[in-house]
C-alpha cells in the first residue's frame, strides 16, 4: 500500500510499483507517488478515439512510430508521468531485457484534462517543454480551464503547444476548427470531432 512508502522512489522503483488495486494509476513527483484521478467515460472515449486515429496515420503513412496509452514516461530519476497518449519512435528491436517505461523523448503527447487541469497546463507543460517534446495537446473537453489561462475564453477547446526555439508557443482551437498536427500532417480533425470521439 502507498501509506507504507515513506522514502522517495526512483523512476525504476515507480514503474515496478503495485499497490494491489489494478484501477489505481500513479505518477511520480519528486520521488513521491501521486494517485491519478479516475477518468470518466467521456475522457476514455476521447483517449481511445485519438489513439486509434494516430495508429491509423502511422499505418497509412508507414511511419515507424508507436502509440502508447498511459505508459510511464521518465522525466528524470525522481519524476515520471503517464501521458494519456504518447507517440514515440518505434524501438528498433523487441528485447527481453528492455527496461519498462518510455525512456526516449516522445514526438507528440496528448493529455485529456480532467479535474487536475492545472497539472496538465502548468507542471506537465514545463516538464514536456524541458524534455523538448515537439508537440503537446491538452484536450479541455469540459471547458474547465479558468478564463485567465485562456487565449480565447473559457469553454471546451484543444490547446496546442508547439516547441519553437526551446519554448512552447500556445494556440487554442474551438468547435469546427481543424486542429493542426505537425506529427501527422494528414490528420484533419476538428475540435468537435475530437470531443465527440467520432469522425
Amino acid at each position: 500500500m502507498t501509506q507504507a512508502i515513506t522514502r522517495p522512489l526512483s523512476f525504476m522503483e515507480f514503474v515496478d510499483f503495485e499497490d494491489g488495486n489494478e484501477l489505481h494509476e500513479y505518477e511520480l513527483v519528486s520521488g513521491r507517488l501521486l494517485l491519478m484521478p479516475e477518468p470518466d467515460d467521456w475522457h476514455e472515449e476521447i483517449l481511445e478515439f485519438l489513439s486509434f486515429m494516430f495508429e491509423l496515420q502511422c499505418r497509412r503513412n508507414k511511419l515507424s512510430y508507436s502509440v502508447r496509452k498511459r505508459n510511464a514516461l521518465m522525466i528524470d530519476n525522481v519524476r515520471g508521468r503517464r501521458p494519456d497518449v504518447a507517440v514515440i519512435d518505434r524501438p528498433p528491436t523487441r528485447r527481453e531485457d528492455r527496461k519498462p517505461g518510455i525512456r526516449t523523448v516522445p514526438k507528440f503527447i496528448v493529455e485529456i484534462a480532467s479535474g487536475n487541469w492545472s497539472t496538465d497546463l502548468v507542471d506537465k507543460q514545463e516538464e514536456y517543454e524541458a524534455l523538448e517534446v515537439q508537440e503537446y495537446w491538452i484536450v479541455d473537453y469540459r471547458g474547465q480551464t479558468p478564463a485567465k489561462y485562456c487565449l480565447r475564453g473559457k469553454g471546451p477547446k484543444v490547446i496546442v503547444l508547439k516547441l519553437t526555439d526551446g519554448i512552447y508557443q500556445k494556440a487554442e482551437y474551438l468547435e469546427r476548427e481543424v486542429v493542426p498536427c505537425e506529427t501527422f500532417p494528414d490528420l484533419a480533425l476538428t475540435v468537435d470531432q475530437i470531443l465527440a470521439a467520432e469522425e
